[in-house]
């Protein structure tokens, strides 16, 4: 039995160095990354792997929302027994914020000192001016004015972003619902995002973000001509 012990003690002890020497360990910043081997999830942040043997080759990939994937690849040739990888953040979530508001007509009721009622008629040209000129702090032209039909649209607006695959496009249509009771706008603000090949095609998604460009949009149409009455 002793001699049993001995042998197993003296097999583990040399065996160790000899897998240590096989395997190579991953390190990623930052620590929630997906870390896949040849498609394979392989753990999040740090990973220890088989090292290729031979002429083989391990596909590397990394990703991380909110950064750029990382895809290389692990030679059975390298010498490492360690790899560290530090993802480059996505310029797109740096430069656009999430909101709840996109994609959906708010409600805003119109401050009565842009608006006059005389016999019924409701006159809210005061909030029209307003309204333009506030659409055009963010876009060069409005592609559609109908005072008479109370309908306003701007044009796209579109967006690239440094270190990022992604592009945006923004959109403000506003309609006038007042009646006698209730003098108010409804404003929707589209934003859209697709991959820089989709991009070509108009392939375009709406998205819950909004370039930080566009974020004083919101507040502006908010404040200065009313108050959010409901979403």
């Amino acid at each position: 039995m002793r001699n049993k012990i001995l042998v197993f003690l003296f097999v583990l002890v040399f065996a160790l160095p000899s897998y240590a020497e096989k395997t190579i360990a991953i390190v990623v910043e930052p620590k929630e990354a997906s870390i896949y081997v040849n498609n394979d999830f392989v753990g999040y942040g740090y990973a220890e792997i088989p090292k290729p043997s031979g002429k083989h080759v391990a596909v590397l990939r990394i990703e991380c929302e909110e950064y750029k994937p990382l895809l290389t690849k692990i030679y059975g040739t390298d010498k490492r027994k360690s790899i560290s990888y530090t993802l480059q953040q996505d310029g797109f979530y740096r430069s656009s914020a999430t909101s709840g508001i996109v994609n959906k007509y708010f409600t805003v009721d119109i401050d009565p000192q842009y608006f006059t009622i005389n016999d019924g008629k409701i006159d809210v040209s005061r909030a029209w001016k307003l309204l333009h000129q506030i659409l055009l702090n963010y876009f060069n032209e409005i592609s559609t004015t109908d005072f008479d039909g109370g309908y306003v649209q701007t044009p796209w607006a579109y967006k690239t972003f440094t270190m990022s695959e992604m592009q945006m496009r923004t959109r403000v249509t506003i309609r006038d619902i007042s009646t006698p009771s209730h003098v108010a706008f409804q404003i929707k603000i589209d934003s859209e995002t697709a991959a820089s090949m989709a991009a070509k095609h108009g392939e375009f998604s709406p998205v819950d973000r909004i370039p930080k460009d566009f974020d004083g949009i919101i507040q502006e149409l908010q404040t200065r001509i009313g108050k959010v009455s409901s979403l």
